[in-house]
């Protein structure tokens, strides 16, 4: 198990970094639309009736 840990250590680095920026953007996003905004510019866009009702 050492063995297979020390030999694929990069790969198991960059793929817990990969992950964790993932992890990090969905939350985020969650946040976001949990405070009413979508991150993008509403005007011209065709669900600012939806995204902030009034």
């Amino acid at each position: 198990m050492i063995e297979f840990i020390t030999e694929n250590l990069a790969t198991i680095i960059i793929s817990a970094i990969l992950l964790a920026l993932g992890v990090l953007a969905v939350l985020k996003i969650r946040k976001d639309k949990k405070k009413g905004s979508c991150s993008c510019g509403c005007s011209g866009c065709p669900q600012s009736q939806i995204c902030h009702k009034q």
